[in-house]
């Protein structure tokens, strides 16, 4: 399910007001996933500014391929496989996308609206989901 011209259009122009504040806004990104979800704590071991980094550096790949979802099959599979690794299971992307669009709204202001939010609705579903695809059968 790809995005359309328009939603693609959105996503890329509101990750603008994030991609020059990558670092304050990947700090931002894990406290509020931290507050909505403390227990999560445990499967970020080490560095989370790296982590963050990691994070930013991932959703933009994401948004600049966002019209060619097959670009981003490879990481996103093997991004999926390392976080299944880690303990990250597929509930966890939920409050992950809370998070992540807590941060886009403060960032934006009066930019989030209805219709930049179902863009990166589905933009974030489109990872999502390709991410889960690559867990492992048990």
């Amino acid at each position: 399910m790809s995005l359309t011209a328009r939603e693609a259009a959105l996503v890329r122009a509101s990750f603008r007001s994030v991609r020059d504040r990558v670092e304050p806004a990947s700090r931002d990104f894990y406290a509020a996933l931290f507050r909505r979800r403390p227990d999560l704590r445990g499967l970020f071991r080490g560095d989370l500014e790296g982590q963050g980094m990691k994070f930013m550096s991932t959703l933009q790949v994401v948004v600049d391929t966002l019209e060619a979802p097959e670009a981003t099959a490879g990481r996103l599979h093997d991004l999926g496989r390392s976080h299944a690794a880690l303990g990250v299971r597929p509930a966890h992307f939920e409050p992950m996308r809370e998070a992540l669009f807590e941060v886009l709204a403060g960032y934006l202001g009066g930019g989030w609206d209805a219709e930049t939010r179902g863009a990166w609705h589905r933009a974030y579903d489109q990872m999502v989901e390709r991410m889960i695809a690559a867990r492992p059968a048990r």
